[in-house]
């Protein structure tokens, strides 16, 4: 009788500890599939920027691909944006750029990514009728957490800096900060 019992509590240890193991790796898995995703949020302008644009609500879309070493993803993002201005103009960006995601190696139940990236940025200034593509760069972070096995939801901040100043007649670059909350899904 009591070799039995020392069976059945070996037995139930070895069943606990592999299960705890395998939904471990599991759950790390959700963020190992390529992602599709939305974000909306506040974006307003800083520094030098923020003297002549106001803050508004802006949003945009993603697609995120993991790279074979594991902790890394490439994303393509995109987004709408539009300022009024303290004056008479009006400012519309259309970022488009690629980032590389790092996933931060700590094992919590959120999962913080740091990211970097560049791409080119189509702003249309009203009533000036400018319009024209302009190199940019980011970088910036995410906490997400899942919400099931497809979804996960996050919350971003990012730094946007639309580079001018190589341009002839520009003073000073663009300056934005675009936060919000993203709703993305796990592919396959």
């Amino acid at each position: 009788m009591k070799k039995s019992k020392i069976y059945i509590l070996i037995l139930s240890v070895i069943f606990l500890i592999t299960t705890d193991i395998f939904a471990a790796s599991s759950r790390k898995n959700y963020y190992l599939k390529p992602q599709i995703g939305a974000w909306y949020g506040p974006v307003s302008p800083v520094m030098n920027t923020a003297r002549n644009l106001d803050s508004t609500l802006g949003g945009g879309i993603f697609f995120r691909y993991n790279l074979p070493y594991a902790p890394l993803k490439i994303g393509l993002d995109s987004s709408y944006q539009s300022y009024d201005s303290k004056g008479v103009n009006e400012v519309r960006l259309i970022p488009v750029y690629a980032n590389l995601l790092y996933l931060l190696p700590i094992d919590i139940p959120l999962k913080i990514h740091i990211k970097g990236g560049a791409g080119l940025c189509n702003i249309h200034m009203e009533p000036d009728k400018v319009k024209q593509w302009d190199t940019m760069f980011m970088f910036g972070s995410e906490v997400s957490f899942p919400a099931g096995r497809r979804v996960n939801i996050a919350l971003r901040i990012d730094y946007l800096n639309i580079y001018e100043e190589y341009k002839r007649d520009a003073k000073v670059n663009g300056h934005f900060i675009n936060t919000g909350i993203s709703l993305y899904f796990n592919l396959f």
